[in-house]
């Protein structure tokens, strides 16, 4: 049996594994019912312990965990912060499905929405983060962190200035975005309706529906 898991952390910086700070959020489920498993819980089930405890029993009874771009994240940060190892056994990445592999020969993003809308799956829970990080990359100590960055990766690396910072500012900005609606989502107690649990709620929907195609 398949399930999604989502892992979300802390990183307001440029680099998503270098700068991670702690796990935030781990999501298990599927498109009709999802557990959300998170830092500053204040009921015991769904702690980060609790996330730790649930995933060893899914392996312990088989189960595959699906999701996007596992492999290069959320494995590595779940080993990192939780010291949770999945098995090659027990994993399904979409990021590696003919189709993604198809889109990314030919030169096409493989961002998760952008898979989707070549699938026909509707993507709106990007659209209130979107919003955040936008005012975000208004912020001039927001331009100064990736000005830095793109400067010190040109003259390490090579490459043009404007791509690394326009590549840096978004990486911050949306890691800000995610990190200021999490603080929301803690504040109000973990209501539901709030942008966090949105975007959580619709992300297991895609990854989901992705799955099935």
């Amino acid at each position: 049996m398949y399930l999604i898991i989502d892992v979300e952390t802390e990183n307001t910086g440029s680099d998503v594994m270098k700068d991670n700070k702690r796990i935030i959020s781990v999501q298990i489920g599927d498109d009709a019912k999802q557990e959300l498993y998170y830092a500053d819980s204040k009921d015991s089930q769904y702690t980060l312990a609790g996330a730790k405890r649930q995933i060893t029993s899914l392996l312990s009874r088989g189960h595959i965990l699906a999701g996007y771009n596992l492999k290069l994240f959320d494995i590595p940060v779940l080993k990192q912060f939780l010291g949770v190892e999945i098995p090659e056994s027990n994993m399904f990445d979409l990021f590696q499905t003919p189709r993604v592999t198809e889109l990314w020969m030919n030169g096409r993003s493989v961002r998760l929405e952008d898979v989707c809308k070549e699938c026909g799956i509707e993507v709106v829970h990007k659209r209130r983060m979107n919003e955040k990080a936008e005012k975000y990359k208004d912020r001039q100590d927001i331009k100064d962190l990736a000005y830095a960055k793109a400067k010190s990766d040109v003259e390490n690396l090579g490459g043009d200035f404007d791509y690394s910072f326009r590549r840096a500012l978004d990486k911050i900005a949306v890691g800000n975005a995610i990190y200021d609606s999490y603080q929301e989502f803690v504040r109000s107690g973990g209501q539901k309706t709030l942008s966090f649990m949105s975007m959580q709620s619709a992300m297991s929907f895609v990854n989901t529906a992705f799955l099935r195609h």
